[in-house]
């Protein structure tokens, strides 16, 4: 107990107090009574109605917990929940998290009245959004969660079912095989040009000539059935978190896309005379455009998308169950094409600008990772002339104007973000991003001279590996 922070959780008697406790959650950014890692620590603090204390606290007599906890009991209690411990310690990755989430939510506000942009209307089911809708979420590696905004309302994946559609299918046939297929270059071209790169192949997966050739690869002696539900079943998994329905599957933009996708038709029709895709006749690539369409119709909500954006930002292991649903050699791979091709055309300033991996949709959405940190998932349907929010880049824009970027002042190879690495990114009360390295938790300010800023931009995305672009605040 002596190492953990509990004083000003303790009454006279040293009991822990579970209406503080609750708060120190909250404070944290853990959803305590939401958070499917505590679902048995919440259990433990509750008790029969029968035997409530009279005047508890509201918020307990709501949760039906107990008012204080001995501490002996409380001890034993807490054995099994790692990230109790670590709300307990301050050892959260946003270890500051009331100015983090003030950061959020100003950023948020700035653009509430941004109307600008046009809704996407080739797509029938799309083009019925309301343009006021406006959610950002997000989600770090610890499980801190901050929903903004319309957050309940789902919209279609689109477009950034494209990485996670990548991921899946090299830990299915692996990377090497998949790039037979696909190329790993920014194309220069538009999202649903029909042009293949120098070797014959789509320039990358996170184009829709690309997409579709890598849908090919998904089980293709299956049926469709079969093909769809086992990427579904990993889609949730990548999601799974704080909502348990945030992730469905939208019938109508799947028959609209279906019905009005001609250009999709003509690239599948195109890839198909040149030998690219793995589909043998007309029939099988009918059920890998369908393939397509349905994983461009998963439904989801911010919520969820942060949530698989965290999954990402975390080497492939998710936030909340803890289960390793990608390889982290392929978030790597991942990751460095969605830095580089995720954003459209407008990929390479978004790279140049912001130096965060991300993946945008037309249905408004955009989910951007913050390796071994976190990630933020905005939606707000009006896009710019590239396809991209407009709300979601002035966010973004707002919110890392707020930050420098800063690497450590050694010769060390390893950048503070490297998202696979034994350290580990936190911020400090003061918005400084600091790494813990090893068992001892040494800590290290990460400032560099001027000069360094450089051989940041060089090895950014070298073998994956992102250099983070959020580490001090702008004062």
């Amino acid at each position: 107990m002596a190492e953990l922070n509990l004083t000003d959780l303790c009454d006279g008697s040293g009991n822990i107090i579970v209406e503080k406790l609750v708060d120190r959650f909250y404070e944290n950014g853990i959803l305590l009574f939401k958070d499917p890692r505590l679902k048995g620590f919440v259990s433990a603090l509750s008790v029969s109605p029968d035997n409530r204390i009279n005047g508890q606290h509201h918020s307990l007599v709501s949760k039906n917990l107990r008012s204080t906890v001995p501490p002996e009991e409380f001890t034993q209690l807490i054995n099994g929940y790692a990230v109790v411990k670590q709300v307990l310690r301050g050892d959260l990755v946003v270890q500051d998290w009331a100015s983090f989430k003030e950061d959020l939510i100003s950023a948020y506000e700035s653009l509430s009245d941004d109307n600008s942009g046009q809704i996407t209307t080739y797509i029938p089911g799309l083009s019925s959004y309301d343009i006021d809708k406006w959610s950002v979420s997000f989600c770090s590696i610890d499980g801190q969660v901050l929903a903004l905004g319309d957050y309940k309302d789902p919209f279609t994946l689109q477009s950034v079912t494209k990485p996670i559609l990548y991921g899946i299918t090299c830990d299915e046939v692996g990377s090497d095989t998949v790039h037979k297929y696909v190329g790993k270059e920014p194309s220069g071209f538009g999202f649903n040009k029909i042009k293949l790169g120098y070797e014959e192949i789509p320039h990358n997966p996170l184009i829709n000539i690309g997409a579709i050739t890598v849908s090919s690869l998904v089980r293709p002696d299956d049926p469709i059935s079969e093909r769809f539900e086992s990427c579904y079943a990993k889609y949730k998994q990548l999601a799974s978190g704080i909502n348990p329905n945030g992730i469905s599957f939208n019938n109508v933009v799947y028959l609209s896309e279906k019905q009005n996708g001609h250009r999709n038709y003509a690239i599948g029709h195109y890839l198909l005379n040149k030998g690219c895709i793995n589909a043998s006749s007309t029939g099988r690539l009918m059920e890998v455009l369908e393939l397509y369409f349905q994983l461009c119709s998963i439904e989801v909500d911010t919520r969820s998308v942060c949530t698989m954006g965290a999954t990402l930002a975390n080497g492939g292991r998710n936030v909340f169950t803890g289960k390793q649903v990608l390889t982290t050699s392929t978030v790597q791979n991942t990751l460095s094409l969605m830095y580089s091709c995720g954003m459209y055309d407008y990929s390479g300033e978004w790279s140049f600008e912001f130096g965060l991996p991300a993946k945008s949709g037309v249905s408004g959405v955009i989910m951007a990772v913050l390796p071994n940190l976190g990630s933020i998932a905005m939606w707000s349907p009006p896009l710019d002339n590239y396809g991209n929010s407009v709300r979601g880049l002035g966010f973004t824009r707002n919110l890392l104007n707020r930050f420098k970027t800063y690497s450590k002042p050694d010769t060390d190879s390893q950048s503070v973000f490297h998202p696979f690495s034994s350290k580990r990114a936190t911020f400090t009360k003061h918005h400084s991003l600091v790494t813990s390295v090893g068992a001892n938790r040494k800590l290290h300010t990460a400032v560099p001279p001027r000069r360094d800023m450089h051989t940041m931009a060089r090895l950014a995305v070298a073998g994956g590996r992102l250099v983070g672009s959020v580490a001090r605040r702008v004062r």
